[in-house]
């Protein structure tokens, strides 16, 4: 099993978190309407995914979590993530860190184990950024948006 941790910091306001995420969610609508249907990129490499972000609240859980399960659209030697995405503040409130921690099994058996030690763990390091890119950066326009709305 090879871990993914990371963090990327959104610049809007933590009480709208929710409602951006599900806001993405929806405007990437997946197969069937499960999940968010995401290109994602490891350099020249891209492949469509289905992201599904499932609402896992806890009881005594101030900000959002979600189970997070992604795969390649079409079948193929790609490993399958699964893990759990939260929101935390950041220090004033105006915007929020996107933390990601979960892990996926390198298809292949010991062929497969090598290359994800070799290459196979950064090209999915790359994949989390660009997830996360395409995350912040919608959640960022949408927000940008709401406050031009606000000013008109």
């Amino acid at each position: 099993m090879s871990d993914i941790d990371e963090k990327v910091l959104v610049h809007a306001p933590l009480a709208s978190a929710a409602r951006f995420l599900e806001r993405f969610r929806a405007g990437h609508a997946g197969p069937k309407g499960e999940g968010a249907r995401v290109e994602l990129r490891a350099g020249d490499l891209a492949k469509n995914a289905v992201v599904t972000l499932v609402p896992e609240h806890r009881s005594g859980d101030m900000t959002p979590r979600y189970a997070v399960h992604w795969e390649a659209e079409q079948p193929g030697p790609y490993p399958i993530f699964d893990g759990i995405l939260t929101v935390a503040a950041d220090e004033d409130y105006n915007a929020f860190w996107l933390v990601l921690d979960g892990g996926y099994r390198p298809p292949g058996g010991l062929a497969g184990g090598i290359f994800d030690a070799l290459v196979g763990h950064r090209i999915a390091e790359t994949v989390t950024h660009g997830l996360f890119d395409a995350i912040r950066s919608e959640i960022e326009a949408f927000f940008a948006e709401e406050e031009r709305t606000k000013r008109a």
